[in-house]
């Protein structure tokens, strides 16, 4: 047994060696927050005095409401950077989106083409619109008045004043066929074309092609298979003012990619079209849905769009389309596209398919444009394989 004074002895050296440990481990505490801080610090520093020396105009606030100037300061602010300037998301943003370029179709010495903005004071919303350039001169002209959240696409020529396009400037605010009829001096031109409704579906027109002779256009717009542009957006807003969320699947795809699979499918409609003595076009007759009773999309889903996967013939009277057969739940294991044409100078058109023979993939047809019975497709020859080669095929 120990003395008193041993035992004290001992229990002061435990409390000392405990004491000294605690004191270490503070000591490493601070030596670690304080290296963090230094590690997060300089670099915070760096990037500041880096901004502090960036010569850019600081960007206007917000306005209260948007307006035409907006517009123009794209250009503008880059032409403020007179030294290096670091590009980030923002400045990405503020960059033009030039795209679709299509030739004058007589001289082609002009080229229409669309724009889109965003709003640059606060980079919230967006605008595309029609533009025009002279080749030679380098002129170019904004055909269309910008609004915030409207976006003009899908624009053909027609003929040399007259443009067909898709546009959200209806006042549903739904995508509908609108025509621009251009002046004979489209260089002189001081204010906005103002563009004239063709259609007024109570559904989104989402693809547009026209033919060569512009006698024929086909449109898609989402549909219940067996039911018209009409009648489906009557269920659709049965459907929502009943407030029900449930629905029921039975086969496959229940989602694809992005968007669940709930009944309406991308269809192709066709009508004969002419111009009304004020050189309006107007459709001859109700379009023919050439898909209808068909579960299936076209262009197909996700990534299908009219312009390579439909083409009308050199005379416009035969159509081409791209579409899947995905009637049944083998889709979801199936990379089966099919080609399928159309007589359109038949009291009755009905699709035909010319590439069933072949269980993989066969898209983009394009037809000769001087001949209707010829041909050219890519294909694919192993079913089930996405990555397999595609080749391009004829057929007459």
């Amino acid at each position: 047994m120990l003395s008193p004074g041993t035992e004290y002895l001992l229990n002061n050296g435990d409390r000392h060696a405990s004491s000294k440990l605690k004191t270490k481990t503070y000591c490493w505490f601070i030596f670690v927050f304080l290296l963090g801080a230094v590690v997060v610090l300089i670099p915070a520093l760096i990037i500041i005095l880096r901004k502090a020396k960036c010569s850019g105009p600081v960007p206007p606030p917000a306005p209260s409401a948007w307006n035409g100037s907006d517009y123009l300061s794209n250009s503008d602010y880059y032409k403020q950077l007179t030294t290096i300037h670091d590009f980030s998301q923002i400045h990405n943003l503020r960059l033009d989106r030039l795209s679709s370029p299509r030739f004058h179709p007589i001289n082609g010495k002009t080229i229409i083409y669309l724009r889109k903005q965003y709003h640059m004071p606060d980079l919230n919303g967006s605008s595309t619109t029609l533009h025009w350039i002279d080749l030679e001169t380098n002129k170019t002209v904004q055909l269309t008045r910008p609004i915030w959240g409207i976006n003009d696409q899908q624009f053909y020529w027609t003929d040399s004043k007259t443009i067909l396009f898709l546009s959200n400037r209806a006042e549903s605010s739904l995508n509908q066929i609108f025509q621009l009829n251009l002046p004979d001096d489209v260089s002189a031109i001081g204010n906005f074309l103002d563009p004239i409704q063709i259609t007024n579906y109570p559904l989104d027109i989402d693809n547009l092609v026209v033919n060569r002779q512009a006698t024929r256009l086909a449109f898609s717009c989402q549909v219940y298979s067996n039911l018209t542009i009409q009648t489906t957006a009557d269920r659709q807003a049965t459907e929502k003012a009943s407030g029900s969320l449930v629905y029921k699947f039975d086969k496959l795809f229940i989602r694809h990619w992005d968007e669940f699979m709930l009944g309406p499918r991308h269809h192709p409609f066709i009508v004969s079209i002419e111009r009304d003595a004020k050189k309006i076009f107007r459709f001859k007759s109700p379009p023919t849905d050439v898909l209808f009773g068909i579960d299936s999309d076209s262009p197909t889903r996700p990534f299908g769009d009219a312009k390579s996967q439909w083409s009308f013939s050199a005379s416009g009277n035969k159509f081409a389309f791209t579409r899947q057969h995905d009637e049944t739940s083998a889709v979801a294991w199936s990379t089966n596209l099919d080609i399928f044409t159309v007589d359109l100078s038949t009291t009755n058109p009905q699709p035909i398919c010319i590439t069933c023979e072949n269980l993989a993939a066969d898209t983009d047809p394009s037809y000769s444009p001087i001949d209707d019975e010829i041909l050219v497709y890519r294909a694919q020859s192993v079913p089930g394989y996405e990555s397999d080669q595609f080749k391009v095929k004829f057929y007459n």
